[in-house]
């Protein structure tokens, strides 16, 4: 537990489920119930008649959602969203008013005495003004907007001027809100890299991985017959899109050479034609699912070749807790302390992501001593209560450099 009980206002744009279809909807759930175990917390979230989890809601002081602003019709959101844009906001920020949200920040805020407010993901951060300098501000950046703006460089073609707008505008409003900020936490090192030359010489940028809830009992390291991959991803992230493509068309074909009887299993919501049209020829596209469970569990190798988009791929941390053999690539496996070899293979390229997922399906005793040791990987490395530790140092640290910085002012002003 830790040594210093902090009241924290935590905010989320997603209702805190641990069962949810939106990875970050999860990660939110994992990272506030071990906050909410040591800490007074209050939880903010923007997902009006949405439930978060009852075990989660009873260890919070109280968990409150911003209401929906009135829809007024398409002509009412596509002027709110111009007005945005205009005012160097994004698409989103238009949707929620970040005047409204800043409002009920800054009442939750005072009424709970906040030491620190957290805000998960970037377009959240603008709230981080609602306050002063009394609580501290921390910052979590998920997915940073130069590779938002990565992603929809694959739609150029027939993307609405608007949404271009949007990418240019988030990327400025990122930057706001690094400025904002005590602290900004992102995932991996190549995000802070990216991060580094907008973030204030005064704001910490620091990294820690995501935590992940490790189910109970692992699920079967070898799948059944024939032998299917398996990937997984909301297709509203244009990365996931390209990365289905990419294995249904190139990698797939090759890894039929050695087995032709290999079957592919694309899970995700919001499938567009592109991804739709992949279907026949051994590849199964099921779009949205209640539970990824099943296919998890008779999946032979579960593939992620991902080539842009930033933080973390939950997709990769599930397989690997329920202790799944994993073919990822470089960007998909960031982040990761996950050995390649050993818990996972990591392969780049559609020749080499297919001799990986051959070598795989040609030993059955290779795929359950690799499930076994991501299985391991995972109960040593992802635990909830780790990640809590760390955001506490990180806490700690931004208290002692707070009060260094008072320290150093009344003395200048003694003089």
């Amino acid at each position: 537990m830790a040594a210093v009980k902090r009241r924290i206002l935590l905010l989320s744009p997603f209702a805190a489920v641990r069962d949810a279809d939106h990875g970050g909807a999860r990660a939110v759930r994992g990272l506030a119930g071990a906050l909410a175990q040591r800490h007074d917390l209050v939880l903010l979230h923007l997902e009006p008649g949405a439930q978060v989890d009852p075990d989660l809601a009873a260890r919070c002081v109280a968990v409150d959602s911003l209401q929906q602003m009135d829809g007024g019709g398409a002509w009412s959101r596509r002027a709110r969203g111009g007005l945005a844009l205009a005012r160097g906001r994004s698409l989103w920020a238009g949707e929620i008013g970040v005047a409204r949200l800043q409002r009920r920040v800054r009442e939750l805020a005072r009424g709970f005495s906040a030491e620190i407010i957290q805000a998960e993901y970037a377009i959240l951060g603008e709230a981080l003004r609602a306050v002063d300098a009394g609580p501290l501000r921390v910052l979590t950046v998920h997915d940073p907007a130069s590779t938002r703006r990565e992603s929809l460089s694959l739609r150029r073609e027939g993307l609405p001027l608007a949404h271009r707008l949007d990418a240019v505008v988030s990327l400025r409003q990122e930057r706001r809100a690094l400025a904002l900020a005590d602290g900004v936490v992102v995932f991996t090192e190549r995000d802070r890299r990216l991060l580094a030359p907008s973030t204030p010489a005064s704001t910490e940028l620091v990294t820690l991985p995501l935590g992940w809830d490790v189910p109970a009992e692992a699920l079967d390291p070898v799948g059944t017959q024939p032998p299917t991959l398996l990937f997984v991803g909301s297709f509203t992230h244009p990365p996931n899109v390209q990365a289905a493509v990419t294995l249904a068309q190139r990698i797939l074909p090759r890894v039929h050479v050695a087995h032709p009887e290999a079957r592919l299993d694309i899970v995700g919501r919001s499938p567009p034609a592109e991804v739709l049209g992949l279907a026949g020829d051994g590849v199964v596209v099921r779009g949205f699912v209640p539970s990824v469970t099943p296919y998890l569990d008779r999946a032979a190798v579960v593939v992620t070749p991902i080539e842009i988009g930033g933080g973390m791929r939950i997709k990769v941390l599930e397989a690997l807790a329920a202790g799944k053999v994993v073919v990822a690539s470089s960007r998909a496996a960031e982040g990761l302390t996950a050995q390649s070899g050993r818990d996972l293979l990591v392969a780049d390229g559609d020749v080499g992501m297919a001799a990986a997922i051959n070598r795989l399906l040609d030993d059955d005793r290779l795929r359950r001593q690799m499930a076994a040791s991501a299985r391991a990987w995972a109960l040593r490395e992802l635990s909830w209560s780790t990640m809590a530790d760390r955001y506490d140092e990180l806490y700690a640290r931004l208290e002692r450099r707070r009060s260094g910085s008072r320290s150093r002012d009344a003395a200048t002003a003694r003089r």
